[in-house]
């Protein structure tokens, strides 16, 4: 036996041994306990070593998903305050930009949560992430002769699938 056929022989055997970690099943068995399985597994199968990481290594890959999607809504929603004239909209839009970027920066603090397996820590803070989210649109619903930009709609209810997923997600790990 040459030592290439040595190599081939002692890595199927590893491959067939080792300690089994999660894999496209596991993503798609957790993701299927989630309000929205194909967003959680679009973002899952998104992480860098989805395939081989632990449940609380998923949950992590959800919380950056949840992450980048509160930023995109915080910098959209920027965007649309330095675009509008002065008026009842851009006051409503600035208010949504604030409590967007609140939530926003709640990301790293549970991340440490989940990293550290306190997850009632941080599905606490999901919680708080979602209510600063919803601010955007009680605002806009106490003043309806105000239409909610696409962006506003769009993003709080992508932020908010996406919380919710992730303590769904912790619920299960």
């Amino acid at each position: 036996m040459n030592l290439l056929n040595s190599i081939l022989l002692i890595s199927l055997l590893f491959a067939l041994f080792s300690p089994a970690k999660p894999d496209a099943r596991h993503i798609g068995n957790l993701c299927s306990k989630t309000e929205q399985p194909k967003i959680c597994s679009d973002c899952l199968n998104s992480g860098r070593g989805s395939q081989s990481a632990s449940g609380r290594g998923l949950a992590l890959i959800a919380v950056g998903c949840a992450e980048r999607n509160t930023k995109l809504m915080a910098q959209r929603v920027g965007n649309l305050v330095r675009s509008t004239p002065e008026s009842t909209l851009k006051m409503l839009l600035n208010e949504c930009w604030m409590s967007t970027g609140y939530a926003a920066g709640n990301f790293p603090g549970i991340a440490r949560s989940v990293a550290a397996g306190d997850y009632a820590s941080g599905k606490n803070v999901l919680e708080i992430t979602i209510r600063n989210v919803n601010m955007c649109l009680v605002n806009f619903k106490k003043n309806p002769n105000i239409p909610v930009p696409s962006e506003v709609l769009a993003g709080t209810v992508a932020v908010t699938q996406d919380c919710r997923i992730v303590t769904q997600i912790l619920n299960d790990i």
